[in-house]
């Protein structure tokens, strides 16, 4: 694994410049769909963005992910630029500062040489869970981003200055997002109990425990408005059904009973179906490089923490499947991040076993660990090019059955259809009235947000069309609109019901009216 000559001084320039290798890589697909965003929740984002709020009310400051909104609505205000443009920005940033946070992760916690840590960001950029995250779940990446910076300044607390950094970071950590929250938490807590059991002394607990405080506080005092939320009265023009079954465990926001669930990702007719999914998603995933893990194990407690948190998330629908974490695949996509060291470090071991210079080597390691490297980055180019795949030929890794739903794979339209969902939106706009509605399934959602002013009524379901229909005409409203392809192509599993007929066509996308 011979790097370019001069590898060793780069000093602090291993940091931007592995920032814009994760911020070139991340791009590509941005520049293959423009002038479309990518990704399913992106229209959420620009939505959230056009109403310029952060916090709908003051108990979503402790409830809600509110950092990265916090960063792009001032800045949507301030440049008045179009929300995709700005988007396409953020995605590419946000996928930087990860693999940067690799690099320094690396660097800092795990006392890596440059070299190593630059091949660790490097990997990751190349991974298709990593750039499934990146895709469209930005607070998600940009918690996971912080957590990089925060974990290995558990070491500097000593020091007033790391003491500061910790407790600012730590507090972002939390407000950027719930996952990566309770990963610090847990870790932080976990090496606290390990103190005061007298395993180690090497951590300056007091002042550990007093910098996570900010952090803890906020997230305990989110996690008790979830069990017992605030009403608080909003006016919106947005009339959910309810159609949504969540499966939630009695008293909890966070626990599922995945044998109940009925979401707008999660149903599963059975156990055996979802074992199949969990199974096909991580080989999937890790596969192509999971020997190379296995190879680079090694005992680290923040990364022993880190993993075992996130394969309790991602298999533990399997051990108990009427009681496990919610959103499995989230835990198993996240796995990403302590697997790129564990690989990184296997293919160091390989490089420095005596025998790396003997037959069947290539680069510094066994020709298989290039193979498996080489598949994952094939694998990850393909998903880059999802854009171009999906326009063409509806070929690539996202139509991988069962998994192909957890993948975001356009901004929840096909590509050549979203000039047509604006259309039938800005239609409907200007052809509603007070005593009309329009019924937007969960993919055209965000898109009416965007597009139907605030004074129109929408209906908003996820299964059931009948039902919200129901609801409308339960509602009183006279004229009741659908939006749905026509022909129908297939997607979301839902047809139109022969009650609606097509009054206003813009491309495959019609405007239905129930007659």
């Amino acid at each position: 694994m011979r790097l370019p000559p001069g590898v060793d001084s780069l000093g602090n320039r291993g940091l931007p410049l592995v920032f814009g290798i994760g911020f070139l890589v991340r791009s590509i697909p941005e520049i293959l769909a423009f002038p479309f965003p990518i990704g399913f929740d992106t229209v959420h984002y620009a939505a959230v963005m056009n109403s310029f709020t952060v916090w709908p009310h003051w108990s979503s400051f402790f409830t809600s992910s509110w950092l990265l909104y916090a960063l792009i609505v001032p800045a949507y205000w301030l440049l008045r630029t179009d929300a995709f443009l700005l988007l396409k920005m953020v995605g590419p940033v946000l996928f930087g500062m990860n693999t940067a946070g690799i690099y320094w992760f690396a660097r800092k916690m795990l006392a890596w040489d440059i070299r190593w840590a630059l091949l660790a960001g490097t990997f990751f950029s190349l991974q298709v869970s990593a750039l499934r995250i990146s895709w469209d779940l930005l607070r998600n990446e940009l918690g996971l981003g912080l957590l990089l910076f925060t974990l290995p300044l558990v070491n500097g607390v000593g020091s007033r200055r790391g003491f500061v950094a910790f407790a600012v970071f730590s507090l972002l950590t939390v407000l950027a997002h719930e996952y990566a929250g309770v990963t610090l938490l847990v870790i932080v807590v976990a090496m606290l109990a390990w103190r005061f059991f007298g395993k180690s002394a090497s951590v300056h607990w007091a002042r550990l425990l007093i910098g996570t405080l900010p952090a803890l506080s906020v997230f305990i005092a989110g996690a008790l408005l979830r069990i017992s939320p605030i009403r608080y009265g909003a006016e919106s023009n947005i009339i959910e059904v309810g159609d949504i079954v969540w499966g939630r465990v009695q008293n909890t926001f966070f626990l599922v009973n995945y044998l109940q669930v009925n979401s707008p990702v999660d149903g599963y007719a059975s156990y055996s179906s979802l074992a199949v999914s969990v199974l096909v998603l991580f080989a999937l995933l890790y596969l192509s490089y999971l020997l190379l893990v296995v190879k680079g194990f090694f005992r680290n407690r923040v990364l022993d923490l880190w993993a075992a948190l996130l394969l309790i998330g991602g298999f533990g629908c399997l051990f108990a499947p009427f009681c496990a974490l919610e959103y499995w695949h989230r835990w198993l996509f996240m796995l990403v991040y302590p697997f790129t060291f564990y690989a990184t470090n296997g293919l160091k071991r390989l490089h420095e076993r005596g025998d790396a210079k003997g037959p069947g080597i290539h680069l510094g390691v066994p020709r298989k660990a290039v193979a498996a490297i080489g598949l994952t980055a094939l694998l990850g180019a393909v998903y880059l090019a999802t854009p171009v795949l999906m326009s063409s030929s509806s070929v690539g890794v996202f139509s991988v059955s069962p998994v192909s739903r957890y993948f975001s794979v356009s901004p929840t339209v096909p590509y050549g259809d979203v000039i047509s969902v604006t259309e039938a939106m800005s239609w409907l706009d200007g052809n509603m009235d007070n005593a009309s509605c329009v019924l937007l399934h969960h993919a055209f959602l965000s898109w009416g947000k965007l597009y139907i002013r605030g004074t129109r009524a929408i209906v908003y379901f996820a299964n059931d069309v009948y039902r919200a229909t129901e609801c409308a005409l339960d509602h009183g409203f006279h004229r009741v609109f659908f939006v749905w392809w026509s022909p129908d192509i297939g997607w979301y599993g839902l047809t139109v019901p022969a009650s609606f007929s097509p009054i206003q066509s813009f491309g495959r996308i019609s405007v239905f009216e129930l007659v």
